[in-house]
């Protein structure tokens, strides 16, 4: 038949994308809203999720590309942070405040 078709996406594009994509997983960790925890704890986890997997993927298809693989471990990097503030939110709130709230936010005790 042929030669095994090689993966023609640009390694630079899911980098930029977790890139961009990590300070909103951050940042949607950083804060505790008042209201619709349950959408903020859904967007967050949709981002950082989106900016673990599209980081990986940058990383997978970069070959020898130095500067796309600190990229895209930078964009994985700052998005584990945000779903790891995510995930500590939410056992404050499922165990209804037995788990001690997040140390970064003053107004998170509930």
């Amino acid at each position: 038949m042929g030669a095994a078709s090689r993966d023609h996406e640009p390694p630079a594009a899911p980098a930029t994308f977790a890139v961009l994509l990590g300070p909103v997983a951050f940042y949607m960790g950083i804060i505790v809203p008042a209201a619709s925890m349950r959408r903020h704890l859904l967007l967050g986890l949709a981002f950082g999720l989106v900016c673990v997997i599209s980081g990986w993927r940058a990383i997978a298809i970069a070959g020898r590309r130095r500067a796309v693989r600190v990229w895209a471990w930078i964009g994985i990097v700052i998005g584990a942070l945000g779903l790891v503030m995510l995930v500590w939110q939410m056992l404050v709130i499922v165990t209804g405040g037995a788990f001690p709230p997040p140390f970064w936010s003053p107004y998170a005790h509930r």
